[in-house]
């Protein structure tokens, strides 16, 4: 029987990043010391199956609101039920209820995890999250850029926030010999012999998309084996389609969709773009480098905590724009063309990009939440 019942908190489970990692860390947590729990406040969402299908029980308590009292009710009585010992819960909207039940008088630990930088939506929101975060055992940040943003805005001491960095899956995520490499780009509609761009988000105006569109066009005159794809879905794909559709370069613009089998599109892919405006910590990134890709990415978050410029990819500064800064156009250019013209110079960075994921592996990051989780449960 497991010591200890630790219960994850968060709205849903559609297939974003955050989740996928929930998923893949759950089960992999050592079931002679955890009993893993789900709980959603909103609803299930598509990667639920998947966790229970693991042997993870999902839980479903949904809140009208923040402070929706039926719901916090319906939360207290699910942890006594369950006896956890421990909530972890993910953003804002599962970190105030989750702190709410400890400030109520369970004896519970509560951990509140914080992804990305400027997330609160209102001085009401950082006023309430400063009082909240200090009632915490304690607050993680995905890197230590999202931590420095957590301590300056909620004016936290330093040990109430720790950094635990996301993790690959590097069994799931790896290159792949070259003739398999070709079965791929021909199962998922690539040209066999084209250099090709990947860029895997959501379809979110931070994410840039149209950006992309705007100011490839003169790397793409250059190179004319030079294809981008993109992979996701979100409320900017129809514009970014039509805005791909009146480029001179229409039918070298790909839509994959949304695709589960993310890691075969990289392992297809030479070059991985990711020029967002705001980052935390990026899976995108990590599961790039996993499959030997060098990454042209923006300077924000934690991607310099990952990115070495010239080494195992490229990194973009920033410059003020509205709504939200854009990366350096000249600086993407040079990198993608340098890139794009040279085979070899792709395959070292690649090679760079595989010794950074080893270091951020999904093992290092399962041992690390492990450690956590005794330390908390032990005071």
């Amino acid at each position: 029987m497991a010591r200890y019942r630790v219960l994850r908190l968060i709205t849903w489970l559609p297939r974003g990043g955050i989740e996928r990692k929930i998923v893949a860390v759950l089960p992999r947590l050592d079931r002679n010391l955890f009993e893993a729990h789900l709980c959603c406040i909103r609803e299930r969402g598509p990667l639920a199956d998947e966790l229970e299908q693991q042997g993870i029980p999902v839980h479903v308590v949904p809140f009208r609101t923040r402070w929706d009292v039926k719901g916090l009710r319906a939360l207290a009585e699910l942890v006594k039920r369950e006896r956890i010992d421990l909530i972890h819960a993910h953003m804002y909207r599962a970190n105030t209820p989750a702190t709410a039940l400890k400030l109520a008088g369970l004896e519970v630990a509560v951990v509140g995890h914080y992804h990305n930088i400027g997330t609160w939506e209102s001085w009401r929101q950082r006023f309430l999250d400063r009082f909240l975060a200090n009632k915490r055992d304690m607050n993680l940040a995905v890197s230590e850029a999202v931590r420095q943003d957590v301590l300056r805005t909620l004016q936290l001491p330093e040990e109430k926030v720790r950094v635990l960095h996301n993790g690959v899956d590097l069994e799931e995520f790896h290159p792949v010999e070259p003739t398999q490499r070709m079965q791929l780009r021909e199962e998922l509609g690539l040209p066999r012999n084209a250099t090709v761009v990947v860029m895997a988000a959501r379809f979110v105006s931070q994410k840039n998309h149209t950006w992309v569109v705007a100011n490839i066009e003169p790397v793409m005159d250059e190179h004319p084996d030079l294809v981008v794809a993109f992979a996701g879905t979100g409320p900017e794909e129809a514009r970014v389609r039509q805005q791909a559709a009146a480029s001179r370069h229409a039918n070298r613009f790909l839509f994959l969709g949304q695709r589960p089998d993310i890691a075969n599109v990289l392992a297809a892919a030479d070059i991985s773009i990711l020029p967002s405006s705001r980052e935390g910590f990026s899976n995108a990134i990590l599961e790039s480098l996993a499959c030997g890709l060098p990454v042209i990415a923006s300077r924000v978050g934690g991607n310099a905590e990952v990115l070495v410029s010239g080494e195992n990819g490229f990194l973009l500064d920033m410059h003020d724009a509205a709504p939200a800064p854009l990366p350096d156009r000249g600086q993407f250019l040079a990198a993608l063309r340098l890139l794009a013209g040279d085979a070899e110079k792709r395959t070292k960075m690649g090679q760079a990009a595989l010794a950074t994921a080893r270091r951020f592996s999904l093992d290092t990051m399962v041992e690390a939440t492990s450690r956590l989780y005794l330390e908390l449960l032990s005071r």
